[in-house]
């Protein structure tokens, strides 16, 4: 992956990244429409991959972080980065941005109309943070544990 967001949006990457499980990206302008448009790609990729189990919660999360990364991440005129990466043990939404400011998990108050996106991310993902990147900016992700039957389980 690239160290640093470009100004030019690209289709998604290869489903492969040797010696990990499968991953894609797809970079998207900073737009009103990017949140949805990201939705989409993850929804998208993770049918193709068969990986439905957790696709609402999953589109639930991306629409929370590509926001927040449109509204206060990334600067104008610069693109968020999605990346969809399925391991072993769980699937990830990663959403990159060129902006300096770290998220924080705040508790608005009651009559707020802002302010719930971590609260609902940290409610429906199995684990969130935030990374440092290479490069300007920081990664935002989302861990979705893989449902696995138990062990002995029959059909």
């Amino acid at each position: 992956m690239a160290s640093r967001l470009t100004h030019q949006a690209t289709d998604a990457a290869p489903d492969l990244l040797s010696g990990t499980g499968r991953h894609r990206t797809m970079l998207f302008p900073r737009r009103r429409t990017t949140p949805q448009r990201a939705r989409d790609f993850v929804a998208a990729t993770l049918t193709e991959w068969g990986e439905t189990s957790r696709l609402d919660d999953m589109r639930l999360c991306t629409s929370e972080l590509v926001t927040n990364a449109v509204l206060h991440g990334a600067p104008v005129g610069r693109l968020v980065l999605v990346r969809v990466e399925s391991l072993d043990k769980e699937l990830r939404i990663e959403v990159h941005d060129s902006g300096k400011n770290r998220p924080t998990q705040r508790v608005p108050e009651e009559s707020a109309v802002d302010g719930r996106g971590l609260l609902i991310v940290a409610a429906t993902a199995d684990g969130w943070g935030v990374k440092e990147r290479t490069g300007p900016g920081k990664c935002v992700w989302a861990a979705f544990n893989r449902i696995t039957e138990p062990q002995g389980a029959t059909s």
